[in-house]
């Protein structure tokens, strides 16, 4: 069905309560996964969902609605639903509509028309190219494991009573592998992930040999002894921590006291190294777009300069019950959600130090690749207990590799420990970092 003819049905189903006000979110969704396995394909999918989200205004009430696959009687089943809802909840005065406005044309590189022209074949055989290249790197990578690509398109349109009506295309590659080191008695796993927006952005075979390279680095690794010392965050390291800390920059926790930047407005927060920005209009970004997903233009926001906190993240919403501007950070991880504040693209803005630079820096440390146990980083204290792993570093150089290690502290104080700023930016998703020098971090080991 049409979006005219799904925007008519609902219009005319709401147009019979009084006093309604709507918005209508469609997304026409194409996904392609491709894996591979020892050279042979694994599993080729192929799918299509298109879903739909209504959110009506009734005097101050919000309801919320969706369904997939619109019919006419779904969709006045919908219209009636969401007005029913909305009938169940307190009236709200910051519930709004954006109203009818004109976007500035921009070129942000978000759509690669070019997938539907590349060939089946030619996907498969670079996926098999991805496992090959880590294969064949080494001896000691006896077997890959999840090697795959996937691929998203998606036609988003957003129409409201109010006179809004955009519409924005939008492409997501990604391929993947995790493969399986031996040597003696020592056993590692290594993954690595490349995500673009357009695919001859991603390089299957520096995938393969990245995955074989973090796999065989880490054999024959140990642990080493309690203690403070200086420490190097790679880049992916920073991203996990980045993810903890970025619900701490939204409004409605600030508002709910939910976050340690409460009240810490104009206050240092982190290291003056670090300066932290939003930017929804990155080109080429996984989390960019012309507008976010109640029609607000997306734009860049630098949440903290040379250390000090100067904004928050808002949707509509939340920007006016905290007497603020939305930010363009409203977005709907699925259909079956209404919208919420979220990153757009979030990163540490990249300095000018060489790895090997940080590495001088250092001298002795820890150089972490990898922790384990993110997500249970506390996201309103912001104290964390890790498991990590990497390479100890003596005189600059790697000496051996470190496993079965515990780092801790607090998110806060991590970044406010940073001493340098590595040169490289890496993207995973919506979330970007460079490398970082911290002065000093606890480790618990033997």
């Amino acid at each position: 069905m049409e979006k005219k003819k799904v925007v008519e049905i609902i219009s005319d189903c709401l147009s019979r309560t009084e006093g309604i006000d709507f918005e209508i979110f469609l997304s026409r969704k194409k996904v392609l996964s491709i894996g591979i396995k020892d050279g042979n394909v694994d599993h080729f999918r192929s799918s299509r969902e298109i879903g739909l989200a209504l959110r009506v205004l009734k005097r101050g009430r919000a309801g919320f609605a969706y369904l997939f696959g619109p019919t006419l009687e779904g969709l006045e089943h919908l219209a009636d639903r969401a007005i029913e809802l909305a009938g169940q909840t307190d009236v709200d005065p910051n519930y709004s509509f954006r109203p009818e406005a004109r976007l500035e044309p921009s070129d942000l590189e978000l759509f690669d028309a070019s997938l539907t022209t590349i060939p089946n074949k030619d996907k498969i055989a670079h996926v098999r190219e991805m496992e090959h290249s880590a294969l064949s790197s080494d001896p000691r990578i006896k077997k890959a494991r999840r090697a795959e690509y996937e691929e998203v398109t998606n036609h988003v349109s957003l129409t409201n009573s109010r006179g809004l009506d955009l519409e924005r295309e939008e492409t997501h590659c990604s391929m993947s592998i995790m493969v399986l080191a031996e040597d003696n008695d020592s056993s590692e796993m290594g993954w690595e992930l490349g995500n673009a927006r357009y695919y001859t952005d991603l390089d299957p075979a520096r995938i393969g040999l990245c995955a074989a390279r973090r796999a065989l680095q880490m054999l024959g690794s140990r642990q080493i002894s309690t203690c403070r010392c200086p420490s190097i965050l790679e880049d992916t390291v920073v991203i996990d921590m980045l993810g903890a800390w970025a619900s701490s920059f939204f409004g409605e926790n600030v508002y709910k006291g939910k976050s340690f930047l409460s009240d810490k407005l104009n206050e240092i927060v982190a290291s003056p190294r670090i300066r932290l920005i939003d930017d929804g209009l990155y080109p080429r970004g996984m989390g960019s777009a012309p507008f976010d997903d109640e029609g607000t233009p997306q734009t860049r926001t630098i949440l903290v300069q040379d250390g000090r906190l100067i904004s928050y993240l808002f949707d509509r919403y939340w920007s006016k019950k905290m007497d603020s501007e939305p930010t363009g950070n409203s977005f709907r991880t699925k259909i079956a959600a209404p919208p919420a504040i979220s990153v757009s693209n979030f990163f540490v803005d990249p300095g000018t130090s060489t790895p090997e630079q940080l590495l001088s820096k250092m001298d002795t440390g820890f150089f972490i690749t990898e922790v384990m146990g993110a997500h249970t980083i506390d996201p309103v204290s912001g104290d964390f207990s890790l498991g990590a792993s990497g390479m100890w570093i003596d005189k600059g150089k790697p000496s051996f590799p470190v496993k079965g290690v515990t780092i801790s502290g607090t998110i806060y104080d991590l970044f406010s420990a940073v001493e340098e700023v590595g040169d490289s930016l890496k993207f995973i998703g919506r979330i970007g970092a460079p490398s970082l020098l911290v002065k000093e971090i606890i480790i618990s080991g033997l």
